[in-house]
């Protein structure tokens, strides 16, 4: 297999700590006891490598979104799902999940770069997923009537809001989640 999952693994924790500026190929190598060469055996070069990285994580990040359960008894499940999705994933990729939040804002004005490219497929994607719920929970009476367009909008700002907060280790988030999805109860159910 070589070392590539071992140059991969060292990428995320130096991106993660140090930026992807701050980072080398030498001290990537340094971290692996491999030369810098094997860098450029398995990547083009540091942009391939960071690229690797924020693709398979975002892979991830979409294997999970698609896999949200379809078929809930209610439209506000979904909408919890979606929110503790994003709470779980910050869990389980820390460094991961900083990356994308120290690192991708400061590219999303290159509309070529792989951080806009995810990143407006990831808006796209929640989007999509966030005013189906809203629509059909307005349609079957579960949900308020609320403007779908800017509703959606509110919900993509707290979750991509929360999970900057956590993996910025920005502190007091305790009881952010529960909070949210009470926050987001009481705006969309009819109770």
């Amino acid at each position: 297999m070589g070392k590539k999952p071992d140059l991969i693994k060292a990428g995320i924790q130096l991106f993660a700590r140090q930026g992807y500026d701050g980072t080398t190929t030498a001290q990537i190598a340094a971290a692996v006891g491999v030369s810098e060469p094997v860098i450029y055996y398995n990547f083009k070069n540091k942009e391939a490598l960071f690229v690797h990285i924020l693709e398979s994580i975002f892979t991830e990040y979409f294997a999970r979104l698609d896999a949200l359960e379809a078929q809930t008894s209610t439209q506000f499940q979904k909408i919890e799902n979606l929110i503790g999705l994003h709470f779980a994933f910050t869990t389980d990729f820390p460094d991961e999940t900083y990356i994308i939040a120290s690192v991708c804002p400061a590219k999303l004005r290159e509309s070529a770069h792989v951080c806009a490219r995810l990143i407006e497929e990831q808006r796209k994607r929640l989007t999509i997923f966030i005013s189906g719920a809203i629509k059909a929970g307005i349609a079957s009476g579960e949900f308020f009537k609320v403007p779908v367009s800017s509703t959606t909008g509110l919900i993509l700002i707290m979750v991509n809001g929360l999970m900057r907060r956590r993996v910025t280790k920005q502190g007091g988030i305790k009881g952010f989640r529960k909070a949210t999805i009470e926050f987001c109860r009481r705006s969309l159910v009819r109770m």
